[in-house]
């Protein structure tokens, strides 16, 4: 599609806030942000610290605008399980409050820690030249911010492509005559319920923003409604993503083509 690696488009150089009396330095960067423009989503990250031990700073547009994930891996011991903590996002207006869900990567020895924020609060972050990072239970984390503006608006022209390129609007400027459908009723299973969840009795609704290919397959998944329990919402998507099977819509022509599919809710519940 339109997937390109925009590598030193943006400058290395970093701002250094001014630290209050108890705050520590700012990590500094130790590479240019990348602005990767891939089909199924758009993601800026960049390394901090230690290049030879580094840790990353990630920002992903969700497909239709609405969130933010920033997304932070470091290299020290992940856990076992997937879990859901509590956080914050402050771009120096004050923190945000977000639940985060905290992971090991298949097949890999990083903590990843994946915050949600509105557009609305990512918005803060074009004019900010620090992001400070908490988590319950852990010192909060500064990363140091440059280039702000012109990346987010790298982000946004990519988002942009991404809503073109998947006709998220098809059926309303008649590409699309037919859209996709499918059922998820018959895709999740009780050994779908994420062990983390099961042991805390949480429950909750999550919806879907799913990204259809022509053959009917689930190239994407994004969480639009989220159930407050972050390891569910991934699950859901795990689960979408791996078993789900959709008729492709179809254009004028009868030619099927990518689409997208805003999914019912899906209720987890514990029996």
């Amino acid at each position: 599609m339109f997937r390109r690696t925009l590598c030193g488009l943006l400058t290395s150089a970093s701002l250094v806030a001014v630290p209050g009396p108890a705050a520590a330095r700012p990590l500094q960067a130790v590479g240019p942000w990348d602005l990767d423009y891939g089909q199924t989503q758009c993601i800026a990250s960049r390394n901090y610290g230690d290049a030879a031990k580094p840790s990353t700073l990630a920002f992903r547009q969700s497909p239709n605008g609405e969130t933010y994930e920033i997304v932070m891996v470091r290299p020290s011991p992940p856990p076992d399980y997937a879990e859901e903590l509590q956080g914050s996002v402050d771009f120096g207006h004050g923190p945000v409050k977000a639940w985060l869900l905290h992971y090991r990567p298949t097949g890999g020895k990083l903590n990843v820690y994946e915050f949600r924020i509105p557009a609305a609060d990512m918005a803060q972050a074009r004019a900010a030249d620090s992001v400070a990072l908490t988590v319950a239970g852990m010192p909060q984390l500064d990363f140091a911010l440059a280039s702000m503006p012109q990346l987010m608006s790298g982000l946004d022209s990519c988002t942009a492509d991404l809503k073109r390129y998947w006709n998220m609007d098809g059926e309303k400027d008649g590409l699309i005559v037919k859209p996709a459908r499918g059922d998820l009723r018959d895709l999740f299973s009780s050994a779908d319920y994420p062990t983390e969840a099961v042991h805390q009795g949480q429950e909750g609704d999550s919806q879907y923003l799913l990204l259809v290919d022509e053959k009917g397959k689930v190239a994407g998944c994004q969480v639009i409604l989220a159930s407050g329990v972050p390891v569910l919402d991934a699950m859901g998507c795990a689960v979408i993503e791996e078993k789900g099977r959709f008729t492709p819509a179809l254009d004028r022509n009868g030619k099927p083509v990518r689409s997208t599919i805003v999914t019912p809710k899906v209720r987890w519940q514990l029996g």
